[in-house]
């Protein structure tokens, strides 16, 4: 991810993986905010947006943060192809100057779907347009959407989607629209796996593991190999026999064996190893840990064991990895003492 800025109290985020991609292929996401908006505003959804590029196969979102008055600077081509989200609060309503009154007009009318959150719903207002699109609306502007004709959804809705515009009633309510949205394009299960990896949902964790989406993807969420994978994630430190893993299932070892290759192309051994691994790696990454202990928290048993799996999967040393995320570190603390 890179970090750029094309224009004044402008912030554009780029994932890199998306960058490679073709332009039919990546959803344009463009968050706008108003004048008065803090820095870090749309980061939220930002982050979320960038997750589901890491977790779900074929997602490709490309996300810029953005000053409506930055319009001015970006290419209207561009604008068409794209989801744009007017991420307004819930004090205030969002008024629109003067001078971005026609950008604003041609956003809402040519990009390929508006969003309205909190206090932007009344830019419909703005731009002309009162064709009876239903809103959720917060119930702090309740009263003036009334006054100004807007048509309200259902009291307690928390967001409404529509075929020409979507709502959020805040920018908390903003996450679970973008979930659904992202549900209807992947599928339900990949939108409640990627709420539960960035933490939108309490309780359990099974599913904050990339490895363990990317084995679910290719399993089609198949009930068996879900739990197999939950047990799996429970015992990392000392791994259990795929027999014992059957087992406590109530499933002979043949047909757990046979619903990995038959579901996944490979067996429950494979899973089971890239959940260490992966576990290995993020150890090695964002702990002190050294490379002994870490065999020990991931079950492999011996440093050469760990090294053999980590060049045949993922084609690097573990030494390699650790000292790649120490250059990083390094890197970033140069630039905060730099920026101080």
């Amino acid at each position: 991810m890179t970090f750029q800025s094309p224009a004044p109290n402008t912030q554009t985020i780029r994932c890199s993986a998306v960058a490679k991609t073709e332009i039919s292929d990546v959803n344009r996401v463009v968050i706008l905010l108003p004048d008065e908006a803090g820095s870090g505003a749309g980061q939220m959804l930002a982050d979320l947006l960038l997750s589901a590029n890491e977790v779900i196969p074929g997602a490709r979102y490309d996300v810029s943060i953005l000053r409506l008055s930055d319009f001015n600077h970006l290419s209207l081509g561009r604008q068409q192809r794209s989801i744009c989200i007017f991420l307004g609060d819930i004090r205030a309503r969002w008024r629109v100057k003067d001078s971005d009154r026609a950008a604003l007009q041609t956003l809402l009318h040519r990009c390929r779907q508006p969003i309205l959150v909190g206090g932007a719903v009344f830019l419909l207002r703005d731009a002309g347009m009162f064709d009876g699109h239903v809103l959720a609306v917060h119930s702090n502007f309740a009263a003036a959407a009334e006054e100004e004709a807007l048509k309200s959804a259902a009291a307690g809705t928390q967001y409404h989607l529509t075929d020409s515009v979507h709502s959020a009633v805040s920018p908390l309510a903003t996450p679970r629209l973008l979930l659904d949205l992202i549900g209807r394009e992947h599928g339900e299960f990949m939108a409640d796996a990627l709420g539960e990896y960035i933490g939108l949902d309490a309780g359990d964790t099974r599913f904050q593991s990339k490895a363990t989406l990317d084995i679910l993807q290719k399993a089609g969420g198949d009930n068996l190999i879900e739990k197999s994978l939950h047990l799996m994630q429970q015992h990392i430190e000392e791994p259990i026999s795929i027999c014992e893993l059957a087992r406590q299932q109530g499933v002979s070892t043949r047909k757990l064996q046979r619903r990995f290759r038959d579901r996944t192309g490979g067996g429950p051994q494979t899973a089971y190893r890239m959940l260490r691994i992966e576990r290995a790696h993020q150890l090695l990454t964002h702990t002190s840990m050294n490379v002994y202990e870490i065999v020990a928290a991931t079950g492999f048993g011996t440093r050469s064991n760990l090294s053999r799996w980590f060049h045949k999967q993922l084609g690097v040393s573990p030494q390699a990895v650790r000292r790649n995320a120490y250059c990083e570190a390094g890197q970033a603390s140069s630039g905060h003492a730099m920026a101080g």
